[in-house]
């Protein structure tokens, strides 16, 4: 069968033939085509029920080891008649299964055989007919080989059949079959009522009573039915439902009074579960916030917002040089403001350093 590899994308079986694949594909064609079939034994039996006239066929569908090189068969049950069947049910004259090759198709065959049996309903085979006055050929002579069963059994009600005109000699096969047909209608073969034992047995109450008064028990149900629940399978049964049904309003009864507790658990947990959101709620809050601070402060970051902050002293400082050499401001406002802002700059320019050197021996 296909099936699913690297990446989900459908592809062979590893190691398949091409003949395996091709078996693959008429079986996936069977189970495309509508027609319920039923896998009974992987890649090898599937059954078909089908409906012909009102009756209820059973195709079973049979691929051999080297289909679909070798065409498939199929068999019929129960046993019918038709053109197409041969006398073991099996389809044999059927052309899609008989010009059936690789490149043919099962589903195609198959459907092929359903229309043809429901266009043309074959006969059910109901009986099957045994020869009469047959000689018992290899086989033991324990019991004769007679033409009317019933003269075995002489509680049975026999038939005979009215004789012909023409059967006036009879053969000494024939006698001696008659013979044994009349020593075994004298043994005593009667097989005792063991149903009757039984009642009498399981109703002793019945023993005494006559034919009228069965009849009338047999007429009115209310009497059939108290002498059944007086029976002790009966009356132990009615025990036996009694103490289950205590069982149960016990349990019900326990299970009202659990009612409360569990009220009290399922608010708890609903309390709980509260609780949790909001934890988790914060928590994520919370990751974000420690995200950011751990993009803001990285060492790569640091360093170049220190470069950034050195420009910015340096422009300053050469901004009160200016200001100074335009008379803008005296002396002693230049010397204090260009001594502060210098050593701003000198103080970023170190730590600038050392986080270069920090971040070339850890790797950053």
């Amino acid at each position: 069968m296909p099936w699913f590899g690297q990446g989900g994308k459908k592809g062979k079986l590893p190691g398949a033939t091409e003949l395996q694949v091709q078996r693959t594909k008429q079986i996936e064609s069977l189970r495309r085509g509508n027609l319920n079939v039923i896998e009974t034994l992987r890649d090898v039996e599937y059954r078909l029920t089908i409906q012909a006239a009102g009756n209820s066929l059973t195709l079973i569908i049979n691929l051999p080891p080297q289909f679909p090189q070798d065409k498939p068969s199929i068999t019929v049950q129960p046993a019918v008649r038709h053109p197409w069947v041969d006398s073991n049910s099996k389809v044999i004259n059927c052309p899609n299964i008989n010009n059936f090759s690789v490149h043919s198709s099962l589903n195609t065959a198959v459907q092929a055989v359903v229309d043809e049996f429901r266009s043309n309903p074959p006969a059910l085979v109901s009986h099957v007919q045994y020869p009469v006055n047959t000689p018992n050929r290899g086989y033991p002579s324990m019991f004769p080989v007679t033409t009317n069963i019933f003269s075995i059994y002489p509680s049975m009600p026999s038939y005979t059949s009215p004789a012909s005109p023409t059967e006036t000699t009879t053969s000494p096969s024939q006698n001696a079959t008659s013979t044994t047909e009349t020593q075994l209608s004298n043994c005593d073969t009667s097989i005792p009522d063991f149903s009757q034992t039984n009642i009498m047995s399981t109703f002793p109450e019945l023993k005494d009573k006559g034919r009228l008064e069965m009849l009338e028990i047999l007429n009115e149900e209310e009497k059939i039915l108290e002498i059944i629940q007086k029976m002790p399978q009966v009356q132990q049964v009615v025990q036996e439902r009694e103490k289950q049904s205590c069982k149960c309003t016990e349990l019900a009864k326990e299970n009202l009074s659990k009612k409360p507790v569990i009220e009290d658990l399922k608010q708890q947990v609903s309390e709980m579960m509260q609780e949790f959101e909001s934890l988790r709620t914060q928590f994520e809050s919370n990751q974000e916030k420690q995200c950011s601070l751990i993009d803001q402060f990285h060492p790569s970051v640091i360093q170049n917002n220190l470069k950034v902050a050195i420009l910015e002293a340096e422009e300053e400082s050469e901004k009160i040089v200016e200001d100074f050499l335009d008379k803008k401001i005296d002396i002693e406002e230049f010397t204090t403001q260009f001594l502060e802002k210098r050593a701003l700059y000198h103080t970023r320019r170190a730590k600038e350093e050392k986080m270069n050197h920090m971040s070339i021996d850890q790797g950053f």
